[in-house]
């Protein structure tokens, strides 16, 4: 299932989802973009939240720092993988929002199977920061999800929400840029919430509906951000 280092080499594709990891001490910032462009030696990754990343204090981001990086990829045979290597930023170009790695030369992978079939079976635990809501009822709560099915999703509640309430999803995935409103936002409805411990409910969601971008983008982010070991 895994790779070792070195034996074949990612595509590089452009639009390929990318994670970057830089670390200062005890702290560590997720920085999020897609692969823009491909050069000899370098790699140019469009971050759309560069500036927002850029004015965090506790993790400096510039040239020569080292990050370690997730590239998820879908190969023509269309198996997905996900590499993951160690680099170092090359150049920042605030203004373009875009960071330039160097091309890593070793890197560990990860196969998770044909994308039909991952599709259909999809099943990951991965948090993403989401505000949702009851139809109807205009107080916004904050949360995680706790696991991307290929219909849904769970959260982590602190009381049970009845069956059959449709709730209201809003999240952003932090590479993608949201020209148009409500792509970012979803409805499902609830089919259990059960008990975890006290006052911990695990609350799975079915899609009711979703756009399929912003479906794709959620099992893509779920496996940009699986471990390779």
């Amino acid at each position: 299932m895994f790779g070792l280092f070195g034996k074949k080499e990612p595509s590089f594709n452009i639009d390929s989802a990318i994670k970057m990891v830089a670390i200062e001490g005890n702290n560590w910032i997720d920085i999020y973009g897609v692969i823009e462009n491909v050069k000899k030696d370098e790699i140019e990754i469009k971050v759309p939240l560069l500036p927002q990343y850029m004015a965090n204090t506790l993790v400096p981001i510039s040239p020569e720092k080292e990050v370690d990086t997730n590239l998820l990829e879908i190969h023509k045979d269309g198996s997905v993988k996900l590499f993951n290597f160690s680099t170092k930023i090359k150049d920042i170009l605030l203004s373009e929002r875009i960071i330039v790695i160097s091309k890593p030369s070793k890197f560990k992978e990860k196969t998770f199977g044909k994308a039909k079939e991952l599709l259909n079976n999809f099943d990951i635990e991965v948090e993403i920061d989401i505000e949702y809501n009851a139809i109807g009822v205009p107080h916004v709560q904050k949360g995680k999800t706790h696991r991307i099915f290929h219909n849904g999703i769970s959260l982590f509640t602190s009381i049970p929400i009845p069956v059959k309430t449709i709730i209201e999803v809003s999240l952003k995935i932090p590479y993608v840029e949201y020209a148009e409103k409500k792509k970012d936002k979803f409805t499902a409805s609830v089919v259990e919430s059960k008990q975890l411990e006290k006052k911990k409910f695990e609350t799975v969601l079915n899609y009711e509906s979703i756009e399929d971008s912003l479906k794709n983008y959620l099992l893509e982010y779920s496996l940009l951000n699986q471990k390779v070991d």
